[in-house]
């Protein structure tokens, strides 16, 4: 098992601007309506590429199937795939989310079905007590075409615990555990991530320490021990760069959208005409 740690600072998420967030989405879907397969928004507007195909809108088996599409020329240029592989959720990729629970009190669980060229990823993903954001999960496997079959199978899952969260980034109280827990597991390895949030004793914001621990799985374990405690510097390098580029990108976008408030939170999600 090789373990590894770094720690970025992050611009902070209020938790009632986390909450407004959710009001908006989940305001506007209820207010939402479907004609001949296709959902308007609460202004009249079509959602684009969006269809109901299966079910009452927003009642339990609902399913809304949609195509992918490149990025418009005011989100940047997309990087092209490595070696010309793709990954679910990519442009072209069809995309079917099914509802399984649509209760704002106790909470919302979708579905999430996407399929490529060279993927398919099924998933679930669990927000509980909406109205009040509890704890949010999401969970999946995949099936990747064209690489090692140790690694074309994995399976993930996520744990956020967002009252836990909150009170240790926003007090530096210890939480009982790591309010964010995941794991991907494939044939060969298991990855074992916990993030833990503090207040940032220089800036205003959170200083989150994230930890994975790498280890081989089954038949792998001997080979992956001696892979891993070679490539541990290589690996930590990865991690610190992959964190470092995230909080840049954070930093630059939090802010931004913590600044706004309902109206202009609405006109950020919602498509414009």
């Amino acid at each position: 098992m090789v373990s590894l740690s770094h720690t970025v600072v992050l611009a902070p998420v209020p938790r009632d601007w986390f909450a407004d967030v959710l009001a908006v989405l989940v305001d506007s879907a209820e207010s939402s309506r479907v004609e001949a397969g296709r959902v308007l928004l609460p202004d009249g507007r079509v959602l684009p590429d969006v269809r109901l195909t299966g079910g009452r809108h927003l009642r339990p088996g609902a399913v809304y199937d949609a195509v992918l599409h490149e990025p418009g020329p005011e989100h940047g240029d997309r990087p092209e795939p490595a070696e010309g592989k793709r990954t679910p959720g990519d442009p072209g990729d069809s995309v079917r989310v099914t509802v399984r629970e649509w209760n704002r009190r106790r909470g919302l669980r979708l579905g999430i079905d996407v399929s490529g060229a060279d993927a398919v990823l099924v998933g679930e993903g669990t927000l509980r007590s909406p109205d009040r954001p509890r704890e949010a999960e999401i969970g999946g496997r995949a099936r990747i075409d064209g690489v090692w079959s140790a690694l074309s199978r994995p399976t993930g899952r996520a744990r956020l615990r967002l009252d836990d969260w909150w009170t240790a980034a926003d007090t530096g109280r210890a939480p009982r555990s790591a309010p964010l827990r995941a794991r991907l597991e494939c044939g060969a390895a298991r990855a074992d991530l916990r993030a833990v949030p503090r207040p940032d004793p220089v800036e205003d914001g959170w200083e989150v320490t994230v930890t994975v621990r790498v280890r081989g799985r089954r038949l792998f374990r001997p080979v992956a021990a001696l892979a891993l405690a070679l490539g541990r510097r290589r690996l930590q390098r990865a991690l610190t760069d992959a964190l470092e580029d995230l909080a840049r990108h954070w930093n630059t976008e939090v802010p931004r959208l913590t600044a706004m408030d309902r109206d202009d939170i609405r006109r950020e999600i919602l498509p414009t005409a």
